[in-house]
């Protein structure tokens, strides 16, 4: 059995649909970078690492970083520098997507 139809315009379609989601995913990582800025337990007394929160969007999802790059051993001294972001994009993504 052959199937026939008019996909005239999918491809338009698919294009929008990926750009709201890298929108989604954007506003999500620029909430993600806000919430680290306000609830980083370590004392900042350069404010380099509050000001070095960054997300990327990248294709298979979002990227959160700290590009100061002592970040990962005050991260290993058990203070929160950007894991408790990761946890709120997460359940923000799952809010938005499901």
């Amino acid at each position: 059995m052959d199937v026939t139809g008019d996909i005239t315009g999918l491809e338009s379609f698919m294009r929008e649909l990926e750009d709201e989601i890298d929108r989604v995913v954007d506003s999500v990582g620029r909430e993600a970078e806000e919430y680290a800025v306000e609830h980083g337990t370590y004392q900042n007394r350069t404010y380099k690492l509050r000001s070095s929160n960054k997300h990327k969007v990248e294709p298979d999802g979002l990227l959160l970083y700290n590009d100061a790059e002592y970040a990962s051993n005050v991260e290993q001294k058990g203070y929160d520098v950007l894991s408790g972001a990761a946890l709120f994009a997460e359940k923000r993504l799952k809010e938005e997507f499901e």
